[in-house]
């Protein structure tokens, strides 16, 4: 089955036995962008009983996956939700799952199913769409081929990210990995050797 990715952030609220659970999702490709996620939503529900998560991303071509259960106790807040995210083939995505206690306890099943039924709710009611892998090249060629470079680059669904501007332009273009072939047929005959 193919990797599927958020397409935006989503939230969702339910509740369980006066407890309240909030799931938010995020699209997330790094440590430092799912810090930045945490950070904020620290800040937001700074009276939560728990913010509970798993992330699944791939940084640098490696695969980075984590779950936290926030003081529940082990297993039974992060684990459901990571099985959730694999379970529906995500990846490049952190789920929280942030708990308001609401006074009745309610138990390691209890526990697993309330947080698994949050990362679950939000997974099927968030936009998804298949992940497309993508690389990012250089390549250098006389300014004359700027134009050539902004067709090519539309055509194989490129896009730039940097040009520099010296004796030869330089141009760091993203695209999908399964272009990256053609797109280098078709603007080698204009690249600088």
């Amino acid at each position: 089955m193919p990797q599927r990715v958020l397409l935006r952030p989503h939230r969702i609220e339910l509740i369980e036995k006066h407890s309240r659970f909030i799931g938010v999702g995020f699209p997330c490709q790094s440590l430092d962008a799912f810090k930045r996620h945490k950070t904020d939503l620290e800040k937001e529900f700074p009276d939560a009983s728990h913010i509970t998560f798993a992330y699944k991303f791939f940084e640098q071509g490696q695969l980075q996956q984590r779950f936290s259960d926030a003081g529940e106790p082990s297993g039974t807040a992060g684990k459901p939700i990571l099985m959730h995210i694999e379970g529906q083939s995500l990846a490049d995505v952190v789920v929280f799952v942030i708990r308001y206690f609401g006074g009745v306890k309610l138990g390691a099943g209890g526990l697993v199913r309330a947080y698994g039924n949050t990362a679950k709710q939000l997974i099927l009611e968030a936009d998804t769409a298949d992940h497309i892998p993508l690389i990012i090249i250089e390549i250098f060629l006389p300014y004359s081929e700027q134009n050539r470079l902004d067709y090519l680059a539309r055509k194989h669904k490129a896009m730039i990210l940097n040009r520099e501007f010296a004796a030869d332009l330089k141009v760091q273009l993203q695209l999908p990995e399964a272009e990256k072939s053609s797109f280098l047929d078709s603007i080698s005959p204009y690249l600088k050797k």
